[in-house]
């Protein structure tokens, strides 16, 4: 403080801090002498002083509150403490367990002077230490030496890791890390102050107001990232459990939203992961590869609105409406078989005539068998096939109540007809309707604002670029990249998926073929996908396919 004053002997004149822009702190008549100047300058230093710490205070507390990953966020709160506060080390211990149970949690740790591994370790919180003291008091401690603390004091000092490293601790700060609502979370310990010289000296009364103020800051991240990381399991929860619901809806596919978010969420990894191409301008942060997994993960969550029957129809007729349709067959047989025998007793026909009836009956019905069962497969419909089903058309048997009926029902004819696949076209939509489901539940959902995006990418993971995927039939600017990249992820995983029943599993070869086609069609991403194969994102789940 002295270097930088200039004293003047006679007044009228400015008692000022030499330093440019700090302003005039006192306007004499007269000179007030050499005491007076001094108490007005040091006054003046000390208002700079804490000027300059809350300046300083307000850049920590801005940069605590950029930061919302809580183990960076014990790292920077420890980094501004020890450059506010000039210390060699501190420590950041944080209350954990339950309420009636607590613990402190030893978090964090930093020293300039020795390293060692660090671990986290949870103990009994002891007004016998330090840092349990001052948890359980709301005190603060300043203690000039470590090693002199009175006997009557209830708290010592743990030595261990002074004679672990060979450091010595000399003077300590801790103070508690309290919040608005009057909480403690946590407890920063400050070791070493050091002075200008770099030597070892006590803390003082200003720094402990410092470290005060800090503390309260730090407390408010802290429990700002706590509450944070509390949403971010919720949210977990609510999408594992999510899953789970789609997953018992539709056990076929079980394990496919888990498949689709490591392929899709790789890729994105990929495109990090390139600076030139297509995407080189491209990056996704943290948040947003959570956003998307999240988004792949609920994809499909909109088949829970659509019937059972038609979700896991794996062959165009229901089990049990094939079993009633070929029962009804050897019914119409033994029928038919029944009335030639009545004839022939009452006009004198023969066994043998009766016989050969019944055969040829058995034969038609084999034959009729034969072609339902062949046409409720879910592959391509050949012409010979599909002209034969007219032959059921006009089939009747004889209902419980007495009356004559169709054997197969229009409505089932219809579905045998299918030419490919299994669903009939009312039943396709109705599967297609799962995409405004999974939007129509998303959106619902406050989600917090880095996942905003959800479910706009879940809703076009069915578009494609050439304007002919589903519901809104969007074309390639209107699709974000995201959900392209989740469509490749979702074409992928449904030509390899072995647990199908309504089709056999694609060879990795072939299905990426099939990929590469789509690509030329216009249909999906072509930079995405030959990143997906040249960075072999698709091994994620080949292996375990």
């Amino acid at each position: 403080m002295r270097r930088a004053l200039v004293f003047q002997d006679a007044g009228p004149a400015d008692v000022v801090l030499g330093v440019p822009g700090d302003g005039i702190f006192a306007d004499c008549e007269a000179w007030p002498g050499l005491e007076a100047a001094e108490a007005l300058v040091r006054a003046a230093w000390a208002r700079l002083q804490d000027r300059r710490d809350m300046e300083r205070l307000h850049e920590v507390g801005r940069a605590l509150a950029s930061e919302q990953n809580l183990d960076r966020l014990l790292d920077l709160i420890l980094t501004k403490a020890r450059e506010l506060l000039m210390a060699e080390a501190g420590s950041i211990y944080l209350l954990t367990g339950a309420e009636d149970d607590p613990e402190l949690l030893f978090a964090h740790t930093q020293n300039a002077r020795v390293s060692l591994p660090f671990h986290r370790v949870a103990m009994p919180i002891s007004r016998g230490t330090l840092a349990g003291f001052v948890a359980l008091s709301k005190e603060s401690l300043n203690l000039p030496d470590v090693y002199r603390i009175p006997a009557e004091a209830p708290y010592r000092f743990n030595d261990s890791f002074d004679r672990q490293a060979g450091y010595h601790t000399t003077s300590a700060l801790v103070v508690p890390m309290v919040d608005t609502e009057g909480q403690v979370l946590g407890v920063l310990q400050l070791l070493n102050r050091l002075d200008e010289e770099g030597r070892t000296v006590a803390f003082s009364t200003a720094d402990q107001r410092l470290a005060q103020s800090l503390a309260g800051q730090a407390a408010v991240a802290v429990k700002n990232a706590q509450l944070r990381e509390e949403i971010e399991r919720l949210f977990e929860g609510f999408v594992a459990a999510s899953v789970t619901a789609i997953e018992a809806r539709d056990p076929v596919t079980s394990g496919h939203s888990g498949r689709v978010a490591d392929l899709t969420v790789g890729l994105a990894e990929a495109v990090n992961a390139t600076p030139n191409g297509p995407f080189g301008s491209l990056s996704f942060s943290d948040r947003q590869l959570r956003e998307l997994r999240y988004a792949s993960l609920l994809h499909d969550f909109g088949k829970v609105g659509v019937r059972e029957q038609v979700l896991v129809k794996a062959k165009k007729l229901d089990p049990s409406q094939l079993e009633i349709i070929l029962q009804r067959l050897r019914q119409r047989e033994l029928e038919a078989a029944l009335e030639t025998l009545a004839k022939a007793w009452k006009g004198g026909g023969s066994f043998e005539l009766w016989e050969r009836t019944l055969q040829d009956r058995q034969a038609e019905s084999e034959q009729l068998i034969h072609l339902v069962r062949q046409s409720n497969e879910p592959t391509v419909l050949n012409q010979e096939v599909a002209e034969g089903l007219g032959l059921l058309e006009s089939l009747t048997f004889t209902h419980w109540s007495g009356e004559s009926r169709t054997v197969v029902a229009p409505a089932d004819v219809a579905s045998l007809r299918i030419r490919k696949g299994s669903l009939s076209e009312a039943e396709r939509l109705e599967i297609e309707s799962h995409v405004t489901h999974t939007f129509r539940f998303l959106e619902r959902i406050p989600w917090t604002r880095d996942l905003a995006g959800i479910p706009d990418i879940a809703y076009a993971h069915h578009e494609r670029l050439s304007g002919r995927g589903y519901p809104r039939k969007l074309t390639e600017p209107d699709i974000p990249v995201q959900s392209r990249a989740m469509a490749i992820a979702d074409v992928f995983d449904a030509l390899t998926a072995q647990d199908r029943p309504y089709k056999g599993a694609v060879p990795l070869e072939r299905s990426l073929a099939i990929l590469d086609d789509e690509a030329r069609d216009g249909a999906l991403d072509r930079g995405l996908l030959d990143l997906f194969i040249e960075a072999r994102i698709f091994e994620r789940t080949a292996r375990k396919a």
